[in-house]
């Protein structure tokens, strides 16, 4: 599992590299910022950017990357949550929790231990908030990482929500709107929580939560079986 992490760590920086100040060398057009209300007709030349992506997960990531590499001058929406769910909820601190969580059941298993001629007096014991800190470290590290590579490349992060308001328009909140030649919508997902539950984050939660954690539970029911579900 770790070899995954650092295998995942090691692939967003050779994209990062990839793409040289020499291979993005065409002049960026430059834009005037359309604020407010929207004009009727837009013209090729009037827009803010080429390429506007709502949304800075693993596939907003990527295809900014994409646009890039083509030349064309690219901004990202990412609503404050760089790298999405994959990143900040889901694959990486998961991830990093099997790994903790797997050392202490190899550890934990003493007749396993005793066969191969070893021992642990007192047996092994963990600490929480210490595997929850290593989990957060990593996923600020991978996170990082990408906000980086977005940067190197002239990439604009947006930190706003972006809501898809007209061909070519994007409204960004506070009467500020953003305009494109071509909009990529990669929004992610979100928790489904069944009609009729109420989730209260301690007792009832979903893997946002769950995350988050201040006890470990006894034992748990886990509804869905994708892979954040099996993972867990």
């Amino acid at each position: 599992v770790l070899s995954i992490l650092a295998t995942m760590a090691r692939t967003y920086a050779v994209l990062a590299c990839a793409w040289t100040a020499s291979a993005l060398a065409p002049t960026r057009r430059v834009h005037s910022r359309t604020r407010g209300r929207t004009a009727p007709q837009l013209t090729m030349h009037d827009y803010d950017y080429d390429v506007v992506i709502v949304g800075c997960g693993v596939g907003g990531h990527g295809a900014a990357l994409h646009a890039r590499s083509q030349g064309l001058s690219t901004a990202v929406l990412s609503g404050g949550d760089v790298g999405g769910t994959c990143v900040n909820r889901g694959c990486v601190p998961s991830k990093a929790l099997l790994a903790a969580s797997g050392r202490v059941r190899e550890m934990g298993d003493a007749a396993h231990l005793e066969a191969m001629g070893v021992t642990l007096p007192g047996g092994v014991t963990y600490d929480r908030a210490g595997v929850a800190a290593h989990a957060e470290q990593l996923v600020n590290k991978v996170r990082g990482g990408l906000e980086g590579s977005l940067g190197r490349l002239g990439v604009e992060l947006i930190p706003k929500f972006g809501v898809y308001k007209e061909p070519h328009v994007l409204d960004v909140g506070g009467g500020e709107t953003v305009t494109a030649q071509d909009i990529i919508l990669a929004p992610g997902s979100v928790p489904f929580v069944p009609p009729g539950v109420e989730i209260d984050g301690e007792t009832v939660y979903t893997s946002d939560e769950g995350l988050k954690l201040e006890h470990v539970p006894e034992y748990c029911a886990i509804i869905g079986s994708g892979i954040i579900g099996l993972e867990f």
